[in-house]
């Protein structure tokens, strides 16, 4: 039954060993389970970039107090550049540096997509179709402190500057006080020059997903409802609906035997608050949605216990990125097909306006329903259509603004700055050209990441060679 054979090298003919065969249709598992530190994780991923280059995209946002970089691996199709019409999606890391759980599973979900792109329909088709940002570590200091086993000890929580990156990002309703951390600071960037739509934060110490928002004016713990509550619980339930230890809403009962979360989702200040949290700043100050998802009541697992969350949640994973493709999408233009930027999408009575992209896209998720839905943008007049939203996929929702005091009265604009001048055309061309050829990628992410040469002190030569010795194997053995 099955195939078997030789592999041989075509010129030599000698045999090959640890060839990978791979058959069309068949889900490549993961076999291999560790905790990466530091020079292990950047090795990891300068691995998978360049065995996969024409699916992933690896580059940093900035670095961390003690100047390690922050590093994000992209994997689409066409990873280089943002397409228009094709959403963003990212998942976080490692936010508190001794909750680890979710800098594997990333580092397990890049290893699973890149191997299965082309074989596996369900992983070529998101790839193909979203471009999807992974940040394994948000904090890798913070994880260079903490210590394997540990179930609840604060130790490495903390970026190097001993602040809780989950109490950093301006808030709201209260005034965050403390000083802005580089980790903080490079994120936040980082989510004003991608029009990311839908977003999850992975920490560890319970097992369900929060949702916004984190806190309100009273600083009391009760619901504080957004303005796309419906939303946000049907992105939060459709992560844990496939996990189902989670999904039954009693996670640590040892630990907190009164925690109940019904089909394992909680309102945040429901929970408990968290002023400057990241998934609030995400909705208040960009078109991201984003929930918060805790992995396990062990922060930081022994290695062996790995794999056992990775099958957890390894379907929860991609069924949450498929959430991206649901509500309504499409593009606002002029009548000269040209696409508006930063115009404003709003939905009926939901008190919560997107923002267009450079070339005239957006995306805005919502639940199953029809909506009176409003493009508007500075010097054109507003355009109102109706859209049913199907639970599937998301209804595309194309507007073309006319400019105001265009009409034909037979008498010229008086206000310049409305006319159509070459300038502006020359303009709007440049904005597509830059967005749609790598153009404005290039200016806003820098480059610096390709190149690795730096001092290394002692104990980081240690962890850089250790690291080569399990990314490599099959070439490396370290001696002392």
């Amino acid at each position: 039954m099955g195939v078997r054979g030789f592999v041989k090298d075509a010129v030599s003919g000698a045999a090959l060993s640890n060839v990978s065969i791979v058959v069309a249709g068949i889900r490549h598992d993961l076999t291999t389970f560790r905790h990466h530190n530091y020079a292990d994780m950047e090795l990891f991923l300068r691995k998978y970039s360049s065995e996969f280059s024409s699916i992933t995209h690896l580059y940093s946002i900035g670095r961390s107090v003690q100047d390690r970089e922050l590093y994000v691996m992209i994997i689409s199709d066409n990873p280089n550049v943002h397409e228009h019409g094709e959403p963003e999606f990212k998942y976080v890391g490692n936010m508190h540096g001794n909750e680890v759980v979710g800098r594997e599973l990333l580092l397990n979900l890049i290893e699973y997509l890149c191997r299965n792109y082309g074989t596996d329909p369900e992983v070529t088709q998101l790839v193909n179709s979203t471009r999807i940002h992974i940040m394994p570590s948000m904090n890798p200091d913070g994880y260079e402190v903490a210590m394997e086993g540990k179930r609840n000890i604060y130790g490495g929580r903390n970026n190097s500057n001993d602040y809780d990156l989950n109490r950093n990002f301006p808030d709201q309703f209260v005034t965050i006080t403390e000083p802005r951390q580089p980790e903080t600071i490079a994120v936040m960037g980082w989510l004003k020059s991608t029009p990311f739509v839908l977003s999850a934060n992975l920490h560890g110490g319970s097992l369900v997903v929060n949702y916004p928002f984190d806190d309100d004016k009273e600083g009391l713990s009760h619901y504080s409802r957004s303005p796309d509550d419906e939303t946000f619980k049907q992105v939060a339930k459709a992560y844990s609906q496939e996990n189902p230890l989670m999904y039954k809403g009693h996670p640590c009962n040892d630990l907190d035997p009164e925690d109940y979360f019904e089909d394992g989702i909680t309102n945040g200040a429901n929970w408990y608050t968290v002023p400057g949290g990241m998934q609030d700043w995400n909705y208040v100050n960009t078109n991201c949605f984003e929930v918060t998802i805790e992995l396990g009541c062990v922060k930081y697992p022994l290695a062996k216990e790995l794999p056992k969350y990775w099958e957890q949640n390894w379907r929860a994973l991609l069924q949450f990125m498929h959430q991206v493709h649901t509500g309504i999408k499409g593009t606002v233009s002029d009548q000269d097909k040209v696409g508006i930027p930063n115009a404003t999408i709003s939905v009926g009575v939901i008190d919560h306006n997107i923002t267009t992209g450079h070339t005239g896209d957006y995306w805005r998720l919502l639940v199953p329903g029809t909506y009176a839905v409003t493009a508007s943008a500075d010097g054109y007049k507003p355009l109102t259509t109706y859209a049913t939203v199907s639970k599937d996929q998301a209804e595309v929702v194309d507007f073309r603004l006319t400019r105001l005091n265009s009409e034909n009265t037979g008498h010229a604009s008086t206000v310049p700055q409305l006319t159509r001048s070459p300038s502006d055309r020359k303009l709007s061309s440049l904005i597509k050209e830059l967005s749609l050829d790598q153009g404005l990628e290039q200016l806003v992410k820098s480059t610096a990441t390709d190149n690795s040469f730096r001092y290394r002190r002692p104990k980081d030569l240690e962890a850089f060679l250790r690291g080569l010795t399990l990314n490599f194997p099959q070439i490396t053995s370290l001696h002392k």
